[in-house]
């Protein structure tokens, strides 16, 4: 058969198998003859003529009440080729009939409900979910949905609401989804000043997810910002044997601490056993720099030198690069130090520090929330890549 026949044939084999099986869902009691008028309005659509094919479905809709399930299904079809006002109007008028069961009722407000998410109305999705959250048969898929409402409008109360009930209801664990809500309001609550409000929403966090990572940092925060460091140092510390991955994150924070101690000697410790878990150059940098502040810059290069070669990155690199451009001083080879850092400068700069285990989403910054499959906590820091192998 001639390839352009076959794909001219496959949509049409596609509609009509959909339309069978909806038919065949159809209680027997329920079943009735499908009017011509039914198939003319399928010529019309698999003819590129939408709107005389939704004309005549929707004629047709109250002629048979036996192809209920057709109609959606169409309606359905037209919401997934983006045809959003063609389908909610289809399921609008389903809604309508009073003939209705119940099963066709919550299922025709399920869709209508869809067809309001998809068209960004979603003041009326909200309220039809809600309503669908009543019934067993679509408790669950109206749940999620709502959720993703919440999600995006960032209402986190609603969000925790839907998400805990979901957690009993559902197959799904949404443990670790529930403590990222509640991080949510947390951060709310410090940027307000409401600290303990946000004690007792991080509190909430780890009780769902007791290794809550951004709880963690968080609880570290809450307690350098009521200046008891030595608290805020232990709770950040715990990255090191809970998640060392995580440890360039508050790296910053646990020097800044560490110095308002006046305690140098416990964070060169640190930073040398956090090297030995995560060669995260932020890590790399602090060393240099503290070595440079206490020992001086020939210090610091030595230093950086044998870190490169213990640890190859690109950052380091750099650091090495813009060590000798200061040593060298006003000379001639200097631009050349300079030209080579900015090269290398934009290198690490437009690198992706950050990929989604889910989707491949990547990015510069750390998300708590992966901005493209919009699964919480999925951001994580790729492999470093091994300089020495890519250099054999």
């Amino acid at each position: 058969m001639d390839p352009v026949w076959l794909l001219v044939l496959l949509p049409v084999a596609a509609t009509s198998g959909w339309l069978v099986a909806a038919y065949d869902r159809t209680p027997k009691k329920q079943q009735a003859h499908i009017p011509d008028r039914f198939f003319e309005g399928l010529n019309y659509l698999l003819n590129d003529q939408p709107d005389e094919a939704l004309r005549i479905f929707l004629d047709a809709i109250e002629m048979d009440s036996g192809t209920i399930e057709m109609h959606m299904a169409i309606g359905n079809m037209f919401r997934q080729r983006g045809e959003v006002d063609r389908a909610t109007r289809i399921h609008e008028n389903i809604v309508k009939r009073s003939d209705l069961d119940n099963d066709l009722r919550s299922q025709a407000l399920f869709e209508l409900a869809q067809d309001y998410y998809k068209a960004g109305l979603y003041d009326r999705a909200e309220n039809l979910f809600q309503e669908l959250r009543k019934i067993k048969s679509v408790k669950v898929r109206a749940g999620q949905l709502l959720l993703q409402i919440y999600d995006q409008e960032r209402e986190w109360e609603k969000a925790i609401e839907v998400s805990i009930e979901l957690n009993s209801h559902s197959d799904s664990d949404y443990s670790h989804t529930i403590a990222h809500l509640y991080c949510e309001v947390a951060e709310s609550n410090i940027r307000t000043g409401n600290y303990a409000q946000a004690e007792a929403n991080i509190a909430l966090a780890f009780r769902y997810d007791q290794k809550c990572i951004r709880g963690v940092l968080q609880s570290g925060r809450l307690a350098a910002m009521h200046s008891n460091h030595n608290n805020a140092i232990a709770i950040w510390r715990s990255l090191e044997y809970l998640a060392p991955e995580y440890l360039g994150e508050v790296v910053a924070h646990i020097e800044n601490s560490y110095k308002t101690l006046g305690d140098l000697e416990s964070l060169r410790q640190f930073l040398e056993s956090a090297l030995e878990k995560n060669t995260d150059s932020r890590i790399i940098n602090c060393l240099a720099e503290l070595t440079r502040e206490q020992q001086g810059e020939e210090a610091s290069q030595e230093l950086m030198l044998k870190l490169v070669r213990k640890y190859p990155t690109l950052g380091g690199v750099l650091q090495v690069i813009a060590s000798q451009s200061r040593a060298i001083g006003s000379t001639g080879q200097e631009k050349d130090y300079q030209l080579l850092a900015s090269l290398i400068s934009q290198v690490v700069q437009t690198g992706h520090h950050y990929s989604c285990r889910n989707c491949g989403f990547q990015s510069n910054s750390l998300h708590w929330q992966c901005p493209g499959c919009k699964a919480w906590g999925a951001m994580q820091k790729p492999q470093v890549p091994d300089l020495k192998a890519v250099h054999q």
